[in-house]
């Protein structure tokens, strides 16, 4: 057979991991394998496959879906301060798919497994709203999610996915046609950090004892702080600063981040999903005032679901009308790809005899005030900005 008629031409480069392909494979010829970086990438079984197309036109890799052109912006946060303060941001996320789930509909997002792994769930239960709320700084697995959704779709109940840019490209290529009873959430994404790093992190922090759980950005009353809390076989709980985590040092200067976020197609306020949900990280200069130290969601809508939605659940919010750009002033993952760290094939090779902790701090530049620079000068450009569009 001819290897150009399915998914096995796409180079890891142009590959993100999302899963469509080996949804929609009729045959059933293609497995999901990690490579060693700890990456899902798919492999395809000659002897199955049929040369039908469907993963090569399912790709976001190659294809890109359709887009949405509306460009409403919001900063906002609950209004109820349990789902305010026990989400990573503002809660906007947990407030709509409570509404998805009141209306009889299914929530499809990532969770952690029994295994602290990753992976994007499908259900109705209000009680799996927990596991799906907050941030996870790692990649999550689609699994069969994308073929789940489908046979939710068809029998006419709404469903709420949330997932990157690209795993939503994934699941609107996947469909093949869009579902006014679907409803896509994407994120403001930095890149997704390998799962094997991650699980290798786990080990570091348990020690003799096995991680059971784990929380990423969990808040502490009266503090902007953020920490990293882990529950160990032994009923203990350890804690580790964000701002000093060998873990999200090594994500944050993109030593561990998959190859194709190098590359994303899926940035830009033009997006294929309904909403973009993010932190309003220039909050306090674009807003001063509407902020607390429990985190405020920075949303953009995109399409008139997204918009409905919106006007469903703002009686449940404290909210503020802004701009794109002023949520692009401080998150530049809206706008553009991460680059490339130099030093991303020496953590590889770190790796195989040294800790993750070790690897990092190796590793490591400071970058911490180039970071703020950045920011406050694209914060300043945006003041600008915003003078000449009042003339």
């Amino acid at each position: 057979m001819n290897n150009k008629e399915n998914i096995s031409i796409l180079t890891k480069e142009k590959c993100c991991g999302c899963h469509s392909c080996y949804n929609i494979c009729p045959k059933k010829a293609i497995s999901m394998v990690k490579d060693s970086e700890g990456f899902l990438y798919p492999r395809v079984s000659e002897d199955k496959c049929i040369n039908c197309g469907k993963c090569l036109q399912s790709c976001p890799g190659i294809k890109l879906p359709e887009v949405n052109l509306f460009d409403e912006a919001y900063a906002c946060y609950a209004k109820r301060e349990e789902e305010h303060f026990s989400s990573s941001s503002g809660g906007f996320f947990a407030v709509l798919a409570k509404e998805i789930l009141q209306e009889n509909g299914v929530i499809c997002g990532a969770a952690f497994d029994d295994s602290v792994k990753v992976k994007h769930i499908v259900t109705d239960n209000v009680l799996d709203l927990e596991k799906i709320k907050k941030t996870k700084y790692v990649q999550s697995t689609i699994g069969q999610a994308y073929s789940q959704i489908k046979e939710m779709l068809l029998t006419r109940r709404k469903v709420l996915f949330s997932g990157t840019p690209c795993q939503v490209a994934g699941l609107k290529l996947y469909l093949g046609q869009d579902y006014d009873n679907l409803v896509c959430i994407d994120l403001i994404c930095h890149g997704v950090p390998s799962p094997e790093v991650f699980a290798r992190y786990l080990l570091e922090k348990g020690g003799e004892h096995k991680v059971t759980a784990m929380s990423f950005r969990n808040k502490h009353p009266g503090s902007r702080s953020r920490t990293l809390d882990y529950w160990l076989d032994n009923g203990e709980k350890i804690s580790e600063s964000y701002d000093e985590s060998p873990y999200i040092k090594g994500f944050i200067q993109n030593l561990f981040v998959r190859p194709s976020c190098f590359q994303c197609k899926y940035k830009g306020i033009e997006r294929c999903s309904d909403i973009t949900i993010g932190d309003f990280l220039g909050v306090d200069e674009f807003h001063p005032g509407f902020s607390d130290d429990k985190g405020t969601s920075a949303i953009i809508l995109h399409s008139e679901k997204g918009i409905q939605m919106f006007e469903k659940i703002k009686n449940q919010l404290a909210y503020v009308e802004a701009a794109s750009h002023e949520v692009g002033a401080w998150n530049p993952c809206l706008y553009k790809p991460v680059d490339k760290n130099s030093r991303r094939k020496d953590f590889f090779e770190k790796w195989n005899n040294k800790t993750i902790t070790e690897a990092v701090l190796e590793l490591q530049v400071s970058n911490k005030g180039s970071n703020q620079s950045t920011r406050r000068v694209n914060f300043l450009l945006e003041k600008i900005k915003r003078v000449l569009y009042r003339r």
